[in-house]
């Protein structure tokens, strides 16, 4: 039983940020990367930030929206992750990192109950 749900375990992907290549947007690009830095440091606010700089340069930079709601959720801020979830799947919906994401799956209420239960018990969505 233990190696049964070891190996499922192992077949869920982690929620890491995601980078871009910086030829379409170098400013943007380099704004995500620092935020990444920061984010791995454990430093979720300074991250937050450099990745609401990334999107207000480029609005449509993915990875950014992406990673600015995983900062959010460590800061507990889980109504203005869901926001950011959202937002990178409307950008993205094709985009495997994302989609496949436990955190995105969770917070957007997508996933199944082996799923939550694998990624920490939880579903994060908004009160409307």
């Amino acid at each position: 039983m233990v190696v049964c749900v070891l190996g499922i375990s192992g077949c869920f992907p982690q929620s890491v940020p995601l980078a871009m290549l910086p030829m379409a947007e170098p400013e943007a690009a380099a704004l995500n990367l620092k935020g990444i830095d920061q984010y791995h440091l454990g430093e979720w606010e300074a991250a937050l930030q450099l990745f609401e700089s990334a999107i207000r340069v480029n609005p449509l930079l993915v990875e950014a929206h992406f990673n600015a709601a995983l900062a959010l959720h460590q800061l507990g801020q889980h109504e203005e992750a869901t926001q950011f979830f959202e937002r990178a799947g409307e950008l993205d919906p094709e985009n495997r990192s994302i989609i496949t994401s436990p955190l995105y799956r969770n917070h957007l209420g997508l996933s199944s109950t082996l799923e939550r239960h694998m990624s920490g018990g939880y579903r994060y969505q908004l009160k409307r």
